[in-house]
């Protein structure tokens, strides 16, 4: 069984209104929460949200079509955690944002290691014409895997039999048998042939 966890998942919350991003900026830098808000450079209000000192903060993208982008969860389970933080640091500075949204699950990350450990990553390079590797930039091969027509994910492999995958979504309810579908498809099917003996 190949190991892997999960590394950063990116859900999109979509409520149905406009945001006046400039004042949410105002009001939540005025009651102490941590935000970014450059219209120059981007142009959506970051808040960063600390659960504890040895994580690294999530962050929220929040936009004024209404959509927020939540970045940096490590399981599924906290995601509910967030949108009630997010919903409460909203209401006790006074802005009251709707019940109703949508829930989207825009991608998964996961980091892993094969059950093998001398991987030919040059081979796979050579034998796929979607592969990129450049060892000068980046020491491993970043191959594309089609699960179906409309659903890729990408694996960065490395000679030592390490990996990351990105670009995984699903239901939720059965994500980890998801991913655990993927990567042994993708050993059995790809890694298998390219393990040096």
């Amino acid at each position: 069984m190949v190991e892997w966890k999960i590394i950063n998942i990116v859900f999109t919350l979509k409520f149905n209104t406009n945001f006046s991003i400039e004042k949410m900026a105002s009001i939540l830098a005025n009651n102490g929460v941590l935000v970014d808000y450059d219209p120059d450079s981007f142009p959506a209000l970051i808040l960063a949200l600390e659960n504890n000192k040895k994580e690294k903060p999530k962050k929220i993208t929040i936009f004024r079509s209404g959509v927020m982008n939540i970045y940096g969860l490590k399981k599924v389970d906290e995601l509910y955690d967030i949108i009630n933080k997010i919903k409460r640091i909203f209401s006790e500075c006074g802005i009251n944002l709707p019940d109703n949204y949508e829930m989207e699950l825009d991608n998964i990350v996961i980091a892993g290691k094969f059950d093998y450990t001398n991987i030919n990553i040059e081979r796979i390079f050579n034998d796929f014409n979607d592969a990129k590797y450049d060892p000068n930039i980046f020491p491993g091969v970043s191959i594309p895997y089609y699960l179906s027509k409309d659903y890729k994910v990408t694996f960065n492999i490395f000679s030592d039999g390490h990996f990351v995958c990105a670009g995984i979504k699903g239901d939720l309810n059965n994500i980890n048998q998801h991913i655990n579908e993927i990567v042994n498809s993708f050993q059995e099917n790809i890694i298998k042939k390219y393990a040096k003996a």
